[in-house]
């Protein structure tokens, strides 16, 4: 779904260019063998054999071929045994499910490092393939929803931004949006690339229009600002409290307990003022608090 409409209104509206106009002017610018058969021992030639004694014959013993031993070919031929051939919706499962505890492995520790609870929750949404939204000409605005059987209150949320663009960028997410993602209440969190000038804030939208900021706009040098550069980011988001990470420092805690949007759904979006411009989201990770 595309949208489009112009970036600097968008820009003006939210407060994004009195704040860059009023820096630039200030700055300038991982087997047993088998037993042997007994044989018949021969009795000497000049031994008498007794002939008085009630001693039975050797004959008279029970000859053991007559005992009722299987007969080997009787044993069940190895070849019709069920384990033989594999079961590959089984295997492919133990897999997955291996692969699952792996991640989830690895997202506790990452929620570990940002103080995020790790004994309560569970995965929501991970991201199978890196997803890059291109803009183009002059007030271009895309976004592309994910996530989007889930509606989600408190969470955490994390993805690596990379960002490409010949002038202004805003790289962003919509998150606790109503399913129109272009009329409805949404909080939206935006990065922007400007030369010499990374920022980031937190907003509250409706009707399309912009309605206050929960942040104020930051300038963050934490932001890595060059062209093609990947930042990482992290948001805990638990009813009106919201903490922010970038590329692992935590740059703050900030607070609307309003409840504007206190439940809804997930979208990548960006938007740039003229020329030619991606935004590339991977590795996102949904983690429900609740």
């Amino acid at each position: 779904m595309v949208t489009k409409y112009s970036l600097l209104r968008y820009l003006r509206v939210a407060g994004w260019l009195v704040v860059l106009s009023a820096v630039l002017l200030s700055s300038g610018c991982q087997f047993l063998a088998p037993a042997p058969t007994p044989t018949n021992t021969a009795l000497p030639s000049n031994t008498a054999v007794p002939t008085d004694t009630a001693t039975p014959l050797p004959t008279d013993t029970p000859v053991p071929t007559d005992t009722p031993t299987p007969i080997p070919t009787d044993t069940p031929v190895p070849t019709n045994t069920p384990t033989i051939t594999p079961d590959r919706a089984a295997t492919q499962a133990a897999a997955s499910t291996a692969t699952a505890e792996v991640v989830i492995a690895d997202i506790r520790e990452q929620l570990a490092a940002v103080g995020a609870p790790t004994d309560v929750g569970y995965l929501g949404w991970l991201q199978e393939r890196a997803l890059s939204i291109d803009v183009s000409g002059a007030g271009d605005y895309v976004y592309d929803p994910f996530a989007e059987d889930l509606e989600a209150s408190d969470f955490v949320i994390s993805t690596d931004v990379t960002w490409e663009a010949t002038n202004i960028v805003i790289c962003g997410m919509m998150f606790r949006s109503e399913p129109n993602f272009e009329q409805g209440k949404q909080y939206q969190l935006l990065f922007l690339r400007f030369s010499g000038l990374p920022a980031w804030a937190i907003e509250y939208y409706r009707y399309g229009e912009f309605q206050k900021s929960v942040t104020t706009v930051k300038f963050s040098d934490y932001l890595d600002l060059d062209n093609g550069a990947t930042n990482h980011l992290v948001m805990w988001a638990e009813g009106g409290k919201f903490t922010i990470y970038i590329n692992d420092t935590r740059v703050g805690d900030f607070y609307d307990y309003s409840e504007s949007a206190y439940e809804g759904y997930f979208a990548f979006f960006a938007g740039q003022d003229a020329g030619q411009s991606t935004c590339t989201f991977d590795n996102t990770w949904v983690w429900l608090l609740k």
